[in-house]
């Protein structure tokens, strides 16, 4: 145990002054400090692409070719990827790719980004962050009128949620729930319809639009969209090359909202949150890491990834359904909903997939809690005899060990029907570096207190 612990400060110290150093030098590894402007053009091409891809969901000609069963020289020809459901094997046809490359290769990367390179960077280059922003850049927004009590002026202000609101009080729920459903949705029809596929990713991109009309600064990102959860999750309290803004006292602190000027980039906050983790994400993480919800929801997060992904098994009765990656084009999706969605022991269960999967999913995020609680609960009585060991970091250390162990079980199956395309010496090296940068991550987590930020807090750069 004590070569452990020194070995995660040893990774923790290595990181902390490599970063400094570079962030003194001027070598910036982070993108906090990096003009909006050129943000703004960033964000811009990823969600043309991401507009592109969805097109090609509705009209691909070309792609099929790589599909083809007489296309013996391509990975992806459907000679190569025959896949037994339920006892039966499952006819394939050729296919355009835009699902399976969204699903398999787009999809997987986000985690890794987001534990590597942090919120502040997953932030300042998210499509999704740039649609609820258009309204804004047009000159599309609602106004409240506000009248100055001293002076009886009018002033126009933008309309932000409330921070004693249900919706800010329960916001970890409901962007969890709004998780779960899409979760849901994937495995009954999205994942393998295309136009059902292109549909939801235009709905969600109009209901950033529609929030960015309706209330100002980052509310589509706090409140309603379902990845903030996962984001939340894979970088607190910071990502690998995450910056440290109450250390080092930037103007513009991490994803900070701002607006470019003639002059250079300026705050453009609006209070949108209190204890904001645009702002300082440590920070924000301190203030709230012993609220029931966050605890639940990260517990719950891992059983929803246990269910999303063991549902594969119980409907197909095998793994190879899943790692053919046969899901992302099977045919006949819309009438499969209502035929059985258990296949165990040989047998099919008469339940329909269309219940089978949210009950799998539901049992998944129902237990885990129960679980982690558990696990927490040892935890505290193994750590009782530490009495420098506070609950703030008790419980710390218990959610870090929860996202380390939800980040590795994704990856065992997250990209891997292309990974196990690839030949096995870089598919086994893929897997290293995954794990390594995870364990990275975690060490650097570990060592994080609200002692420590405190201190830094409190001391000046050199």
């Amino acid at each position: 145990m004590q070569a452990g612990r020194a070995l995660c400060q040893r990774v923790a110290d290595f990181l902390k002054l490599n970063i400094g150093n570079c962030e003194k030098s001027g070598e910036r590894l982070m993108l906090s400090s990096v003009a909006e402007r050129k943000m703004l053009s960033v964000r811009s091409l990823l969600l043309i692409a991401w507009l592109t891809l969805i097109m090609s969901l509705f009209w691909d000609p070309y792609s099929f070719g790589l599909t083809e069963a007489g296309n013996g020289s391509s990975p992806l020809s459907i000679a190569h990827h025959a896949a037994i459901v339920q006892g039966v094997e499952l006819p394939v046809e050729p296919y355009a790719l835009g699902t399976r490359v969204f699903w398999t290769i787009l999809l997987p990367i986000m985690p890794l980004f987001l534990m590597v390179f942090g919120h502040e960077a997953w932030r300042r280059v998210c499509p999704l962050s740039l649609a609820s922003q258009i309204p804004g850049l047009v000159g599309l927004r609602r106004y409240r009128s506000k009248e100055e009590r001293r002076t009886g002026t009018i002033r126009k202000t933008l309309p932000v949620i409330g921070q004693q609101s249900w919706l800010a009080r329960n916001s970890w729920y409901v962007q969890f729930g709004l998780l779960f459903i899409g979760i849901v949705a994937r495995i009954l029809v999205i994942n393998s319809d295309r136009k059902a596929m292109a549909i939801a990713s235009l709905s969600i991109i109009g209901a950033a639009l529609l929030t960015g009309f309706l209330w100002g600064g980052k509310t589509w990102c706090n409140y309603f969209c379902p990845a903030n959860v996962v984001q939340k999750i894979y970088t607190e309290p910071g990502g690998i090359f995450e910056s440290h803004p109450h250390f080092l006292r930037p103007k513009l602190p991490q994803s900070m909202c701002r607006k470019a000027t003639a002059e250079g980039d300026i705050g453009a906050c609006v209070g949108c949150m209190s204890n904001c983790g645009d702002i300082d994400l440590q920070r924000a993480y301190w203030s709230v890491v012993l609220d029931p919800q966050r605890r639940n929801v990260y517990y719950m997060f891992f059983g929803l990834i246990i269910g999303f992904y063991g549902y594969y098994y119980l409907y197909a009765g095998n793994w190879g359904y899943y790692f053919s990656g046969v899901w992302t084009h099977e045919e006949g999706i819309w009438e499969k909903l209502l035929q059985s969605g258990f296949y165990l022991f040989g047998q099919a269960l008469p339940i329909p997939k269309v219940c089978a999967a949210p009950l799998t999913l539901a049992i998944a995020c129902t237990l885990s809690p129960g679980v982690g609680r558990g696990l927490e609960k040892l935890y505290r009585q193994w750590r009782s005899r530490d009495n420098s060991m506070s609950e703030k970091l008790t419980i710390h250390h218990c959610l870090t060990a929860a996202a380390w162990l939800s980040f590795n079980c994704f990856y065992l199956f997250g990209g891997q029907p292309n990974i196990i395309l690839l030949p096995e010496l870089v598919g086994c090296v893929i897997d290293i570096i995954i794990v390594a940068l995870s364990t990275i991550w975690l060490c650097y987590a570990l060592q994080q207190s609200p002692c420590r930020y405190q201190k830094e807090s409190r001391a000046r750069p050199a």
